[in-house]
């Protein structure tokens, strides 16, 4: 089958490190494992250096005087224009290369593969990662023109022979929107490349070294972007409750954010920087040497639709893991059988962090039970092999 990857985000490039680029590499990479060919269409660039298509105002220091309202209206109209230009290409390249499956990883308020798929009688399947309308004004604000994000929306699942979501949640939310069957709504989680999943003895060492970390220490961890919605900062107070107890307790915070100096400042002043460490921002090729390290992985908080890429990092790194009670995280992990599931509140877990630090053979039996089941179910093989099947 010859299939286009059609992405119409402008920012999203197909070489970032991020996990929307990751993600489109390696469902593009398992798709032509399968034996299918697949050309891409990104609008955001396959290169990193890629800026020319960029939704962008020339004089962005006007942002501060223009209410949030005008401000997105005004961005929602840049995409509208943006659309309806995609559309022409995306034609243009449909009839250039006659794919029999058009596969668009969507974005907010973008309906140019939709239209074109209809126009040219192309099947069409959409993957939707988040409710677009929704996440789009929580994380930046509303529009005067959300509407049409939300028709958008609404249209692609009713048109899509197939549409793929990430979780239960999401394909719940999706249904009550829009009416569509449940047959037509594929939940498919994300998943870990084995062939990626490895770290450096020696890079190993050195990191043990470098944060005096030794065989006694039992080594909590976290790793990703550091923003308010992940849920670090109670990670941190709840440290701070057990290594009045535990001694030989200690954190590691792998990645950079927006809230990063005042976790520091945070650190400070509960005077716990012998032991709860920041690494900042590394590279990708190093992230799981400084995984390897650890021995409990945390994730305190997560959105209500989201497949969190990094329980199934942590589970094919055979780590111990804590994670939100949140639907995603649940059609994936099952209390006390491959970690522990809690809600997102500061006294749950320092529970469930004494519980990692007291019974150390129930926090290998997780470890060992969610890495069998990573390898054997959330591989980005399997996501193909799921997607591709619905695809017949």
């Amino acid at each position: 089958m010859k299939i286009v990857y059609f992405s119409p985000h402008p920012h999203i490039n197909l070489a970032a490190p991020s996990g929307p680029g990751t993600h489109m590499r390696e469902v593009i990479a398992a798709f032509e494992e399968q034996g299918h060919e697949v050309v891409r269409f990104i609008q955001g660039g396959e290169k990193l250096n890629t800026t020319d298509t960029r939704i962008d105002f020339k004089k962005r220091s006007w942002k501060k005087f223009i209410p949030s309202l005008i401000w997105e209206t005004l961005r929602d109209i840049q995409m509208i224009r943006l659309d309806k230009q995609i559309e022409n290409r995306i034609l243009a390249f449909l009839l250039q290369e006659k794919p029999d499956l058009i596969y668009e990883r969507s974005c907010y308020g973008m309906g140019a593969g939709m239209r074109a798929a209809e126009k040219l009688g192309i099947r069409y399947v959409v993957e939707m990662n988040a409710p677009y309308p929704e996440e789009k004004a929580l994380m930046q604000g509303k529009s005067l023109l959300q509407e049409i994000g939300t028709r958008h929306e609404k249209k692609q699942v009713l048109q899509a022979h197939r549409t793929i979501v990430v979780s239960t949640a999401m394909k719940s939310y999706l249904m009550q929107k829009t009416q569509v069957s449940a047959d037509k709504i594929l939940v498919v989680a994300n998943a870990v490349n084995p062939s990626h999943i490895h770290f450096n003895p020696t890079r190993q060492a050195h990191i043990r070294e470098s944060y005096g970390f030794t065989s006694s220490h039992t080594v909590f961890g976290f790793v990703g972007s550091i923003f308010p919605y992940h849920g670090v900062d109670i990670l941190i107070e709840s440290f701070a409750t057990l290594e009045k107890e535990y001694t030989d307790a200690r954190m590691l915070i792998v990645g950079d954010g927006e809230i990063l100096p005042q976790l520091r400042r945070r650190v400070t002043e509960l005077t716990l920087e012998d032991k709860i460490h920041f690494t900042g921002n590394v590279p990708h090729s190093e992230v799981y040497d400084y995984l390897s390290v650890m021995d409990v992985t945390v994730m305190a908080r997560s959105n209500w639709y989201g497949s969190p890429v990094k329980i199934f990092e942590y589970g094919a790194m055979q780590k111990a893991i804590i994670a939100p009670r949140v639907i995603p995280v649940q059609d994936v992990m099952e209390n006390e059988i491959d970690g522990l599931l809690i809600e997102a509140q500061e006294k749950e877990l320092t529970n469930s962090m004494r519980f990692m630090l007291n019974n150390p053979q129930e926090r290998h039996r997780m470890a060992v039970t969610f890495h069998d089941k990573v390898m054997r179910e959330h591989t980005w093989k399997r996501v193909a092999e799921q997607i591709l099947d619905s695809c017949q």
